[in-house]
């Protein structure tokens, strides 16, 4: 896990280097419309360092646990039935986020092989896709490490 922290850490580096630069382009580009210069392709920059954030950002908030739960019924579970649950929160998630890789990464390959580019700027979309494949692939880690985590302390005990 003090590898997967690591990665985790240069991840947090990545997302909150594009989120300032979000910041700093929408900030250019709404100055520059002041004088009738705004910056091409801001829009869709933005939108593509937004992604970055999003999946940069999911394995961070997954250890943090600083997602929303939803625990209306949980917290009354005893903590044996709280265990299945989350295990079975974890498989289905793990799952879900293991999937979302496999995706992302021939999704990725694709879009390297016929060339695509973002419309104004010319960007490589497929640089983006990877930046999405390495964030869903660590978070995938993550929950797959806690889930064996669960199940051997559920063994443990």
């Amino acid at each position: 896990m003090k590898t997967i922290k690591i990665v985790i850490a240069a991840l947090r580096i990545g997302a909150g280097l594009a989120l300032v630069g979000m910041v700093f382009l929408t900030c250019a580009d709404v100055v520059g419309g002041l004088f009738d210069h705004p910056v091409l392709g801001s829009e869709e920059i933005v939108g593509l360092m937004a992604a970055l954030v999003l999946a940069f950002g999911l394995p961070l908030t997954h250890i943090e646990k600083g997602h929303i739960g939803v625990d209306l019924l949980y917290r009354f579970f005893p903590d044996g039935m709280k265990r299945i649950v989350d295990i079975g929160i974890s498989l289905v998630t793990g799952a879900f986020f293991a999937l979302l890789t496999w995706q992302s990464y021939l999704y990725a390959k694709e879009m390297k092989a016929v060339g695509l580019v973002s419309p104004t700027v010319q960007f490589p979309v497929h640089y983006v896709i990877y930046g999405v494949f390495c964030g869903s692939l660590v978070l995938a880690m993550v929950i797959f490490v806690e889930l064996v985590e669960g199940l051997r302390g559920e063994i443990n005990e």
